[in-house]
């Protein structure tokens, strides 16, 4: 057994749950799409669901349907993870409506999502 086929079956027997904050990029979606039929993680994709479906049906994505989807335009999931970037940069003067602007950023969501627990 290679190297590659020792860290697939590792990454097989513990899963991990991994979070791709450009979840609208075609190699992205491919991407995840090959780590899903692998069962090498869990995927969450952040980004627009409407779009994400869309590209993988242009795409003849087959296994993206088992990802999380994450829109970073919804609400609820501000409303989960600004007050914690809020409490991460409080002292350097980022007031509560910032975070909310900068939670509904993809690369920030992600690593927010890391730090809560809700992504290894």
């Amino acid at each position: 057994m290679d190297l590659f086929e020792q860290l697939k079956a590792k990454a097989q027997n513990q899963p991990q749950r991994i979070v791709l904050p450009e979840g609208t990029e075609p190699r992205t979606l491919t991407a995840a799409d090959r780590i899903i039929a692998d069962g090498i993680a869990k995927i969450i994709l952040i980004g627009d669901p409407v779009e994400i479906k869309k590209m993988a049906i242009e795409l003849k994505l087959e296994h993206i349907d088992e990802a999380t989807i994450v829109n970073p335009a919804d609400e609820t999931i501000i409303d989960r993870y600004a007050p914690l970037f809020f409490e991460l940069r409080k002292k350097k003067g980022i007031t509560m409506d910032e975070a909310r602007l900068t939670t509904a950023n993809p690369l920030y969501l992600g690593c927010l999502m890391v730090k809560a627990g809700d992504a290894d």
